[in-house]
């Protein structure tokens, strides 16, 4: 009886453990999770090799692929310890090739609906999220992931630098921020970032969020924002899932080559990385045998089964 309360316990246990395991998210056959490693929490995805993704990660500090830890990477400035670093991380942009579209999954974490930084002693402001910027060639397209009304400076007027709008290392329109772009696919629109005393206004982290109507409308994709569940160091972490159609860039699945980057839209964080069409695998077909060696490979076989019939 003992044996069998024991058995039963012990599948319990496993079954919490499973339970426990599918807490994390799921998408595109990868589950993330929060594990901790060098002393600080951190996100771990698993089954990035099976499902054949391509990727890159950033975020903060170290970042689990499958069994190996990545980093150290740099914190979002204003660095470890700030909560409003981690809602400004942009941690990982893993794309795949489907034959209708090029899709992508941003997980970051910085909220769709903004979030306040008080930590910084500007709480009157939202962190948002930026646009996912695809580059081919000499073209830059702009696709929305932002919604409207993300409210930044108290007042349009104001000189408090971080609470202004920068393009190009000048300062733009306040209100360049509150019309929103999402689902829409732009050409060649006019990149800005919210201000950022810690970043230069020339920085290459600059261009996070296009401003709507800047560019020539040539399209749209569809974008999801999901809340993971998961939170890592006090902030909760997203993700944006987006499907840019291959005819609005000009591409196909078959032959494509472009740089994808994404940053939050106070530009101070950054995830980028090049994808070009890979070309299938050859799988070497299995060798056969000239007919030669066939006949004399089945003469061998008929002459060692005659010498076990003669020896019994």
């Amino acid at each position: 009886m003992m044996k069998r309360l024991f058995t039963f316990a012990s599948a319990l246990a496993v079954c919490a453990l499973l339970g426990t395991a599918a807490l994390g998210y799921d998408f595109w056959g990868v589950t993330l999770g929060v594990q901790t490693y060098q002393g600080s929490e951190q996100l771990a995805f698993d089954g990035v090799a099976a499902s054949n993704l391509r990727y890159v990660v950033g975020g903060y500090k170290y970042t689990k692929v499958d069994s190996d830890w990545l980093g150290p990477f740099p914190a979002a400035s204003p660095g470890e310890g700030f909560l409003a670093s981690r809602r400004s991380d942009a941690q990982a942009l893993f794309f795949k090739p489907d034959s209708d579209a090029a899709r992508f999954m941003i997980i970051t974490g910085a909220a769709q609906y903004g979030l306040p930084a008080p930590e910084m002693g500007t709480g009157g402001r939202l962190f948002g999220p930026g646009d996912l910027m695809i580059q081919v060639g000499e073209a830059t397209y702009g696709i929305g992931l932002r919604l409207s009304g993300l409210a930044w400076a108290l007042h349009p007027s104001t000189t408090n630098p971080e609470f202004l709008i920068w393009h190009n290392g000048e300062v733009d329109d306040i209100h360049a921020r509150d019309l929103g772009t999402l689902g829409n696919v732009e050409l060649n629109p006019r990149w800005d970032r919210v201000g950022h005393a810690a970043l230069p206004a020339d920085s290459e982290m600059a261009p996070a969020f296009y401003v709507s109507g800047s560019g020539t409308l040539v399209g749209s994709a569809a974008v999801s924002f999901a809340d993971t569940g998961l939170v890592l160091s006090g902030a909760r972490v997203f993700a944006y899932e987006v499907a840019v159609p291959w005819n609005v860039l000009g591409l196909n699945a078959a032959s494509y080559s472009f740089t994808a980057s994404w940053r939050p839209d106070c530009g101070n964080d950054l995830l980028k990385a090049d994808f070009t069409a890979q070309p299938s695998v050859q799988i070497a077909p299995v060798p056969v045998p000239e007919p030669s060696a066939a006949i004399g490979t089945l003469s061998g076989i008929v002459g060692l089964i005659a010498a076990y019939r003669k020896r019994s």
